[in-house]
């Protein structure tokens, strides 16, 4: 195959007169080239790597008069021009250049037409409003946020008027930018920015600027005035953003018919890295269209070249410092915003840490504790969170608020039970309790029952029980239902008030956070609220990597529930017409469609003795933090370091290697209540740990073990060698169990070794419900099954989680009775069928009786089995015919006559 030539590379004016004699180059060639006037948009600029056009040759210059050759640095190829990201006033800037076509001053001609009669019939019959109606724009503009703890400020108006909005072609309009004049309202300068050519768009762009915040000498950081969380001694204390909440609006109006309008509203923080907010396109039409006149005005909008503007501010008083905040790095603004670390994903056991973190003297006894697993682990936990530290893989991809099936309550057992092992069991219970449902707590199957009660307090009242009363007493809400009409599990989410205090036996308690569970039942994710600075100060809210500050109504009065239950919101889809300043549309699009299914699952309330900790808070802390937790370097059990990870845990390092094995440390933490399996053959089982620690590790079929590193927790089925050594252990118990967690199937009944073994009752996530023996997690012996889907009941003989052996099975939607044989989960052998002939009967295979009837035979064409018996049919059994073939039947119902 022959390569092509590749390709000459050009020659100059210069080389090509080297290469020619003087006298072979034509006279018409050395005559100087017309002069021809080229229009400026014609041409175009070159890069040196541009190959450059061969005109035709001038004359050669004699050579002594030849300009010494130099790089022409505007189309130096290495020459790095500055690129305007935002926009904005890069227009201003002094240049020779011709400007883009966008900003070359183009006629537009006035729409001059006026409505005919039928319009203006259709005019006077509806409500019209003029932009300079200042009573009507200030009630549309400032809504009424309906709380105590937010209430507005100072409000003001700008008036502008631009009286030549394009010019003439002898005076155009030449500005990118038009700013009015200043005016101060709430002690801040504000002023209207307009884009009368767009700001990178063909429509109109106009935003509101706080001048104030915009200097480079503005401080933009302050004090925080409440800390949430001490920062550690020794440490740089963070500040926080200073900010100004308002509601604004901007009315674009026809100076000679103000009934003619545009506007448009929001609400914004402004800050000084987001001094200025606005819409990128303010008009409904593009420039060249908007002065049109539409159906239904009186006039256009642009007449005479003149435009009016009214932009209303008011200023909200905003303890929060959150109101309408917004941005690009959610990290970053929590650290800012609120002075808190955000965790993501924020899983179950995160939310079940944080608010024991919070509390004072829980913190100091974990700070000061030694030698536990647990407790290395926590101190691993506290330091970040006191640190403010960014993980190296914080917001990785893998795991999510979905990763672990688990909830909050269950996790607060595991802990309480691991600390009372480790720890000092008396200091313990004085501080959190057993959370033990036997012996007091109001967690699980010993829950407050809320569904009748409007309050927590009602619910106290009406426990059965007595509770405990730790510290930091910890109590979880009736949030699920089990409908045995429906066969179906429900969420409640009817309202209960969560007091400001409340009396238990006596004590007084003080609410100081609660967790909230997010969506349906199967959902696992959770918030959590605190208020660790007392009764009238913020809420703080941790959700999945992003911490917010919040007032009373926003965190517990939103979240206690619903007097009728939620309608569901769909999200819409909305056009993406935001600049970098249009965040906030953004933000208040999401805002609307919050998850209207989030209620208060659990609560936490400080005992009264206790309450000084969280009314005198302290703004730094002292932790001699140990060195094991600073360096990174994880504990030693038995002589024995642990500096691997499991090899499916998942991990997050925070620093460097060092602080990765300290993550790596943390994750044998939550294997402990699997490793005691292991040691049960050398001593006694212990009865209440294996009890809490089995309601850890069931999932929704089998229990699963946990492992946890770093902030991300996996789960993994229990090994081949630890299954050995239970199988292998002497002596072993059956224990009691009653398993009633949020989200999960119910059971109650006997477990053995981490599985479900001997009688037992479970109710599943998909409305079955099983009553009968159990083997290995696997229904086995005799039990009785009602399956939710169709209503219809089994009771008789399983094996393997299938029907095996005798039993009856009575059909919900005929009655039919059909009694007799049944072999892996299949009807087998011997039967009687008792009950009516029903159309759906005549329409079931008439071998099996279980399947519809949807082949048939030929060549004989009889039709009266299902495929799967019809494949072993060799002969007709209605006119013994050799069967030939057979044919499978769709989109038809055939019935046996």
């Amino acid at each position: 195959m022959a390569h092509p030539h590749p390709p000459l590379s050009p020659f100059t004016n210069q080389q090509l007169f080297d290469f020619l004699p003087t006298s072979s180059i034509p006279p018409e060639l050395l005559a100087p080239p017309p002069v021809t006037n080229q229009p400026p948009h014609q041409s175009h600029d070159r890069t040196a790597m541009d190959p450059p056009a061969v005109p035709p040759l001038p004359p050669m210059p004699p050579e002594n008069t030849l300009p010494p050759v130099v790089n022409n640095p505007e189309t130096s190829a290495n020459e790095v021009v500055p690129v305007q990201q935002d926009g904005h006033d890069h227009s201003e800037s002094e240049s020779d250049e011709e400007p883009p076509p966008q900003y070359q001053w183009q006629p537009l001609e006035e729409d001059k037409t006026e409505p005919c009669e039928d319009e203006m019939a259709y005019i006077a019959g509806r409500d019209e409003h003029s932009a300079t109606d200042r009573l009507y724009w200030e009630k549309k503009t400032f809504f009424d946020l309906n709380d105590p703890e937010l209430p507005a400020g100072e409000s003001g108006r700008i008036d502008w008027l631009v009286e030549h909005f394009n010019g003439t072609k002898e005076n155009p309009n030449t500005e990118v930018i038009m700013r009015s004049e200043i005016v101060k309202i709430g002690g801040y300068d504000w002023r209207i920015k307009f884009y009368p050519r767009g700001n990178d768009t063909d429509y109109l762009s106009l935003y509101l600027e706080c001048v104030t915040m915009q200097p480079d000498d503005f401080e933009a950081t302050e004090l925080f005035p409440d800390t949430a969380l001490p920062f550690l001694e020794g440490t740089e204390r963070l500040e926080r953003r200073k900010a100004v909440s308002a509601q604004v609006s901007v009315v674009m109006y026809n100076p000679a018919e103000p009934r003619v309008y545009e506007y448009h509203r929001d609400a914004h923080k402004f800050t000084k890295n987001d001094a200025d907010y606005g819409w990128t396109r303010f008009t409904s039409r593009p420039r060249y269209d908007f002065h049109v006149r539409d159906h239904g005005q009186r006039t256009s909008i642009l007449r005479d070249d003149k435009l009016a503007f009214s932009a209303y501010i008011r200023i909200m008083e905003d303890p929060t410092n959150c109101l309408w905040a917004h941005g690009n790095n959610p990290y970053e603004d929590s650290l800012m915003l609120t002075g808190l670390r955000p965790f993501t994903p924020l899983e179950p056991f995160f939310a079940a840490e944080l608010p024991l973190l919070h509390f004072a003297p829980f913190r100091k006894f974990i700070s000061e504790c030694k030698g536990s697993k647990i407790v290395f682990w926590m101190q691993t936990l506290l330091y970040k969170m006191m640190t403010r530290k960014h993980s190296r893989s914080y917001g990785a991809p893998f795991g999510g608020p979905d990763c672990v099936q688990s909830d909050t309550t269950s996790w607060l057992r595991f802990l309480a039970r691991a600390l009372r092992k480790e720890t000092s069991p008396a200091t313990i219970t004085e501080l959190i309790g057993t959370l033990d449902p036997e012996k007091g707590a109001a967690l699980s199957y010993n829950r407050l029952k809320t569904k009748n009660c409007g309050s927590v307090q009602k619910a106290v009242d009406a426990h059965p029980f007595a509770l405990e009363k730790p510290a930091l007493l910890a109590m979880e809400l009736e949030r699920q239902e089990f409908d045995r009409e429906k066969r179906k599990w429900e969420k409640l989410t009817n309202k209960v008030e969560m007091e400001t205090q409340i009396n238990v036996s006596g004590a007084l308690y003080l609410l100081y956070a609660f967790t909230t569970h997010c969506g349906d039942l199967t959902s696992n994710k959770f918030n959590v609220y605190i208020r660790p600075n007392g009764p009238t100060r913020p809420w703080y809210k941790y959700s999945n990597g992003n911490v917010t500050c919040l007032t009373n109504k926003q965190a517990a009065g939103k979240h206690s529930g619903y007097d009728e239950p939620p309608t569901p919101v769909k999200a819409k889809r909305h056009p993406h017409h935001f600049h970098r300043h249009d965040v906030g549309m953004r933000n208040m699009y999401m805002y609307r469609n919050e998850d209207p299914d989030e209620v208060a699952q659990a609560v936490y309330y400080v005992r009264d003795d206790y309450k000084h900790h969280i009314l005198c808070h302290p703004p730094v802390e002292k932790w001699y933090i140990p060195k094991n937790v600073a360096d990174g370097i994880p504990p030693t059990f038995d002589g024995v370091v642990d500096d691997q990870p499991p090899a499916t845990a998942v991990y997050e390092r925070f620093t460097e290697a060092a602080e990765a094995a300290a993550d790596a440390a943390a994750a044998a933490v939550l294997t402990e209540s699997q490793q005691a399996l292991a040691e049960s053959q050398q001593a006694p089982p212990d009865i209440d740990s294996r009890r809490e620690s089995f309601e850890i590790d069931a999932g929704y079929a089998t229990p699963n073990c946990w492992q946890m590193d770093g902030e991300d927790v996996v789960m993994s089925d229990i090994d081949a060698e630890e299954s050995a050594l239970e199988d292998s252990a002497p002596e072993k118990q059956t224990t009691e169990l009653q398993i009633d967690v949020l989200g999960r199937e119910y059971f109650k009944g006997h477990v053995l070794d981490g599985e479900y073994h001997g009688p037992g009752h479970i109710i599943f996530q998909n409305g079955d419900e099983y009553i009968g023996s159990f083997a290995h997690s696997q229904k086995s012996g005799h039990g009785r099954m009602i399956y939710a889907a169709s209503g219809n009941v089994y009771d008789g003989e399983w094996k393997d989680d299938e029907q095996h052996g005798f039993g009856k099975l009575v059909e919900a939607s005929s009655g039919n009775v059909f009694e007799g044989g049944w072999k892996e989960g299949k009807k087998h052998g011997d039967f009687v069928l008792r009950g009516t002939m029903t159309d759906d009967d005549k329409g079931c295979c008439g071998i099996c009786y279980d399947r519809e009837i949807n082949t048939a035979f030929y060549d004989c064409g009889h039709v009266m089995a299902c495929k799967e018996c019809a494949g072993k049919i060799e002969v007709c059994p209605i006119c013994r015919k050799r069967v030939m073939a057979r044919l499978e039947l769709f989109g038809v119902r055939m019935t046996f006559e």
